[in-house]
Formats: C-alpha cells, structure tokens, sequence
C-alpha cells in the first residue's frame, strides 16, 4: 500500500489547518470563498483560488471590492474583452492588456482599426461569454513550447514578447477555447465579470515607439457591482461636460492650433487667470522668503552635461546649433528645467553660512520634447512655465526648509479647494545620480517630513529625479479624479557636480544641499486640472470677468456704464452689456460666460443708485445701493 500524501500546515483567518500537499487555495478558505471572493493572499502574494498550495502557508482571501480584487476583476476583463475581439474579428492579434487607474486598455493589431461604432458589438459579445460562466484555468509550460503555441497561431507579438522574457517557465490562461500570455491572478471563471463598460477606442504604437507600427486600442472599465459602475460612467460624463479643452474654447480662455503643437495660446481672458495665478504666488513669496529671479531660455551644452541632463534627459530636450556651429552635435539646449541655470545664481558669488538659506524663484518658460501621442490640452504640454524655486541651505536647515514647503502647499491647495492631499516620497530610479547609500539616506528624510507634518508616506518605487528623491503632492479633484501636482525634491548631487560651497561658521569650506520645490507645478496643466475641478466656476479672484451690468434699456446705458467704470476703478475686472437684447439673454449668456455677479440695472436702479445683483448658481437676487455692491465685492476673500 501506498503511503498517504504528505500534509501542510495552512494558516487561515488566525487558524490552522493541516491539508494534502496540493489542496488548492480555496479548499484552504473551508467556505469563506463566497462571490465576493475574487483571489487569495498567500504569504501575501496575490494568487489564483484555484492556485495549488506546495507548502506550509497563510491564505487571506481578496474580495471583489477591494483595491486588489478591483485590478484582478479589471484585468479579468480585458481577457474577456480580447476574446470577444477575436470572436467577432477572426485574424487579429492581441498584443498587451494592463490595468490602468480607473480601468484597462487591450491593444490590437486588426484588419482595420477599431471606431467607437464598433463598442456595443464587442460589449454584447462580452456579456455573453459572461453568462457563459467559462473555467479561466491556468497553466504553466516551457518558454519554448508557448512561443511554438503562439506561432502555430499567427500571434507575432506574443512571439516577440515570450522572446524577450527570461524565466524558462511561463503562464497562460484559457477560458473557453481561448488563450492568452499573463502572469495572472485571475478570476476563476467569467460568470464573475458582471459590470464592466467599453468607454473608447485610440491609436497606440506598439511598444509605445512611433517606428513601430500603428495598433488599435480599446479602452474600459470594471466594477465588482453595478452600482459602483453607474456610479463611474456618472462621473465620466461629468467629466466629459468639464473636459478643459471644451471649456477653454467655450470661455475663451485658451486655444491650440497645429502651427505650435503642444504650446497652447492664452487668450485675453485666460491671461488674466495665468497672471493672477503669478501674483498669487509671489504674494506668498515675500512672505516665505523667496526671491526672483529670470534665466535664459537657451545655455551651452556644457551645463546641461554638468547637470546630468544630457545623459538622463536628453530624449525630452530641444537643441540646436548657432551659425558659427561646424560639429555634427548640437551645441545649445532649450531649458527643460531651471534648476542648472540657479545653479549659476548661487555660484555667482561668494557665499557664507549667513547668506543660506538662499531662495530663488522663476517663472521663466520651459520646453520639453513630449511626443505627438501624449499630448493632451493643458495636462500634458511642450511648453510651460512653472512655480519653480530652488533653496540652497546647509544640512542642518533642510527639515525646516521643507517644513515651510509643506506648510506652503497647504495653504495653496486649501485656497483653491482641495481639501484632501495625499503624499508619495518618489525613490531612487534605475538611471540616477549619486550613490546607493545617500539615496536611501535622503529617501529617509522625505519619509521624516512626511510624517512629522501629519501626512501619509507611500513609496512609489523608482519614481525620483535622475538627482534626488522628491516628495510627490496628490490632490483628487471634485471627479474623484486623482491629480499629482506639487513636488519637493532633495538633491545632494547637483551641488556636487557644479561645485557649490558656502563658509561655515568655523571658516571651514561646506556643500550646500539643493531643494527643487513646486507647489503648482506647471501653470498650464493647474489651470487645466482647476477648470475642470470647478467646471469653469473659478473663485471669484481668479475669475476673468468678475461682474457683468446688464442693462435693461437705452435709458439707462449710460448708468450701466458709470457702474462698470466705478468697479474697475475699485480693481475689480469688470464690463457692461448695453445691447439691445432680453435680459434672460443677457443672463444666460453671462452665466455661460462663469460671470460669479451679475449686476443688472433698469429705470428704478438708476433713480436710486443701485443694482439688482445676481449671484453666479446662487440665491435670488438681492437690491443693493451701488457703494453696497463695490463693498461686497471687496469683502470676496482673496488668497493671502
């Protein structure tokens, strides 16, 4: 007689359990595997319920609802959307299917490529491989024999992906009769994919490369329940009304236009919104010790080689040759950051520990060479200007410098309305300056700040500048929508590499540390991210047009006037509407316009020097005698 299969201890909810050597993971769950049950933890690592268990461990199940559960259901679906795709158009390839933020995207190399017609078909045929309830099973084989598997089936770019990974083993997923390359985990049949959406179709080029070719891309999203899903496409919508680049035309606040690709043009009105947010912060900069100062747009080569730009960043650059150039490389380089030319600031001159911290400040533009498929609106542009300031201190003053940033970030999000921040410290990426050991000393230190000015520290493995690790600042938005604005970066190499020192106090030569800060980050993409958060509602600060006097006849044209000109002269920016239309015209068309006070004036206003002021989606509105109005409107709060 056979002896019996060896058994392993599996720790599951706080108890112990002996099993066979190969129970599967939700044999281990005893019945805690409901529906809502997607995977298991085991010793932490997400797995399959139907994983085989080898060995002593624990088992944590992983609901639907969770922030794992989600990405497993979302993932789960682009297998399911891909079969659908190849169902309903036989002959194409599928290429990757990650997971994304707020869903999943699979690309495809088709016949033709895929339109947002097309959606609904490939939908239907989803719920109904749903309905079927189909085993995803997991199997593992030989590199060799799944690039043999893939050939036989006309899928080229699996071949190549199977070519370029290096472990001898691989795993796959069937559902049905179809197949596909993942790591995994995955669901463990389709009957529990039950409330996804395809929201929308691009172009993508393979391996994100433009010498590759063009693939078609699908986009969608997935929830554990319907609800959370009707939920979402209620957010997406909204979403969709408050998109910037519809708004930005609609208020005329911006344009674009293909003769400066990804450089926007600010119209009058959204001048007004960029300098205002200017002003704003060089308010706070007299008060938290800043000063100003401008730098050329374009250096030689040499500083950007210094700084490590050249090497690090050099496919994000422009440069160009000046007509005295006869060397085949380009000799001048478009500042992508400002950060070597403060650099020169500071080596300007002598320096002693009294002169730190040094401050400097720059609004000056900036040009990155993004690629033609990233660019979106404001969010994602090739030229900028950002709030950007840079701090020389010695070792000892840089808690305290970046205290006093954090403290500076608060006060900017709560005057803007983001009342929820969210924090990362950024850490030490593959290509980086500097050795391993002061990387994970200053990484230290951003954790530190973090938590000593009560904010929460998550690591966002490899995510620091090529010279420093940084603080990354989270805001989501009125959408849910998550936004990574301010940044606070330590850096102890670029002082090094441009040889920075200052004087102690014991008369001794010192390093300074270099501390690159930006609270709102690129000017354009903040307005871009604050028009939609608001819908085009800005405070009444920053709005373009404070207060629009609507007349209610030629009798009183000239009053309507004089009230305009006195708010302007009170320094507030302000127009009359003396044309020959209704007022509910006037009105509507100065709500579309985001006018916060809407000040109108007929027969009786003028007899008594008042106005019957409205309020931008607010209360009726209320008569006011004119020197009431122009206190009201110096009593809005501005920022300080």
């Amino acid at each position: 007689m056979g002896s019996a299969a060896p058994e392993i201890d599996v720790m599951v909810g706080g108890q112990s359990r002996r099993l066979r050597r190969g129970a599967t993971a939700r044999e281990a769950l005893d019945g805690q595997a409901g529906p809502d049950v997607v995977a298991v933890r085991v010793n932490g690592r997400l797995c399959d319920l139907g994983r085989p268990l080898e060995e002593d461990c624990r088992v944590e199940p992983v609901s639907a609802s969770s922030p794992e559960g989600l990405a497993i259901i979302r993932h789960s679906t682009a297998h399911l959307m891909a079969q659908a795709v190849q169902s309903l158009f036989p002959g194409t390839q599928v290429t990757i299917g990650p997971t994304i933020e707020d869903g999943f995207y699979y690309d495809f190399a088709p016949a033709r490529p895929f339109t947002p017609e097309d959606l609904p078909r490939i939908e239907a045929r989803m719920e109904e491989l749903a309905r079927a309830n189909l085993a995803v099973e997991r199997i593992e084989e030989p590199r060799a024999a799944a690039i043999e598997r893939f050939r036989r089936m006309g899928e080229a770019y699996k071949v190549e992906i199977l070519a370029g990974i290096p472990e001898d083993q691989v795993s796959l997923y069937r559902q049905g009769e179809w197949i596909d390359l993942c790591r995994g985990p995955h669901v463990p049949s389709t009957g529990y994919l039950k409330a996804f959406k395809l929201t929308g179709t691009a172009g993508a080029y393979w391996r994100g490369d433009e010498r590759n070719p063009m693939l078609s891309r699908i986009y969608g999203t997935a929830f554990a329940g319907r609800e959370a899903l009707k939920e979402h496409l209620e957010l997406l919508e909204l979403a969709r009304q408050r998109d910037h680049r519809r708004l930005g035309r609609e208020l005329n606040l911006f344009l674009f236009d293909p003769i400066a690709p990804g450089s926007p043009f600010f119209l009058p009105r959204g001048t007004v919104v960029y300098n205002e947010l200017v002003a704003y912060m060089r308010r706070l900069y007299k008060r938290y010790g800043y000063q100003e100062v401008i730098t050329p747009q374009l250096f030689r080569n040499e500083i950007w080689r210094t700084s490590g730009h050249w090497e690090m960043f050099r496919d994000n650059m422009y440069a160009t040759s000046d007509a005295e150039a006869h060397g085949p490389e380009p000799e001048y380089g478009f500042k992508p950051m400002n950060c070597p030319g403060h650099t020169y600031i500071y080596g300007a001159e002598k320096r002693s520990y009294r002169d730190l911290p040094l401050r400097v400040a720059d609004f000056g533009r900036l040009h990155r060479a993004e690629r033609s498929g990233t660019l979106h609106g404001l969010t994602r542009v090739r030229a900028m200007s950002q709030d950007d300031a840079h701090i020389f201190c010695a070792p000892e003053q840089v808690a305290g410098e970046i205290d006093a940033n954090l403290k500076m970030m608060r006060d900017v999000y709560q005057a803007f309305g983001f009342e929820h921040i969210e924090s990362k410290v950024g850490t030490m990426p593959e290509k980086h300056l500097g050795g391993e050991q002061t990387w994970r000393e200053t990484e230290a230190m951003l954790e530190q700040a973090l938590l000593r000015n009560g904010l929460s520290c998550e690591i966002n493995p490899g995510e620091g500048a090529f010279y420093g690790p940084k603080i990354e600042i989270y805001v989501p938005d009125a959408l849910k929508r998550r936004w990574q604005l301010a940044t606070i970066q330590l850096d102890y190499n670029m002082p090094e590499r441009f040889n920075l020192t200052y004087t102690t106090s014991a008369g001794a030569e010192a390093r300074p540390v270099m501390i690159h800060r930006a609270i709102l980050g690129s000017l354009e993409r903040f307005i871009g991210v604050l028009i939609e958060h608001t819908g085009g509602v800005l405070p009444f600060w920053l709005a373009p047009e404070q207060v629009r006097v609507l007349s209610l006849s030629e009798k009183v044209e000239q009053y309507a006037s004089e009230v305009a000109r006195l708010a302007r002269q009170a320094g507030f920016r302000a127009a009359a509407d003396l044309r020959n239309e209704k007022l509910g015209f006037k009105v509507r068309e100065a709500e579309l316009s985001k006018v916060p006070y809407m000040a109108v004036v007929g027969e009786r206003e003028m007899a008594a020097r008042s106005v019957s002021l409205r309020v931008l989606r607010g209360a009726k509105s209320q008569n006011l005698a004119l020197e009431n109005l122009l206190e009201l409107l110096k009593n809005e709060a501005l920022p300080s």
